[in-house]
């Protein structure tokens, strides 16, 4: 089975985070530089503080009327004692249900207190794909009497 570390080693594991006081301008001209919906954000000690969503800024910035330029990351991130995250032991299944139970995109992992990456829904669904398609491979391979056992 595949686990959360599988993940992170067969992807790009480069994490962008933010600082806490920057604002959430700052955020969104980030999000668009890297083309991404999700960063980690930190204390002014370079901490793991929590992490921050295009979500997060539509329902908490935009929806209220706060001009991106004047509110801080730190008034609308999602703080680290409520962030959901995983381990890099987690099995992929386990990971699709958190999501989707939690209805998030993105699952920061750790081991232990060190962040090692962070999954996207998108990471999940090109791994069950990629299994479901070699799952299929070795089932025709075995109807068709080419199975190496």
């Amino acid at each position: 089975m595949t686990t959360a570390k599988d993940i992170l080693n067969s992807k790009k594991s480069d994490i962008v985070s933010i600082a806490d006081e920057l604002t959430v301008y700052d955020a969104v001209t980030t999000l668009a530089k890297f083309k991404i919906g999700f960063l980690i954000v930190t204390d002014s000690a370079g901490n793991f503080a929590g992490v921050l969503s295009e979500r997060d800024v539509v329902q908490k910035c935009i929806n209220f009327r706060k001009l991106p330029e004047q509110v801080k990351i730190k008034d609308i991130m999602t703080g680290k004692e409520r962030v959901i995250s995983g381990s890099e032991d987690d099995h992929v299944e386990s990971i699709m249900n958190t999501m989707t139970e939690k209805k998030i995109r993105h699952l920061p992992v750790f081991k232990g207190d060190q962040l090692k990456g962070i999954i996207s829904i998108g990471d999940v669904i090109k791994i069950l794909l990629h299994e479901k398609d070699n799952e299929i491979k070795t089932l025709a391979s075995y109807v068709s009497g080419n199975y190496p056992g």
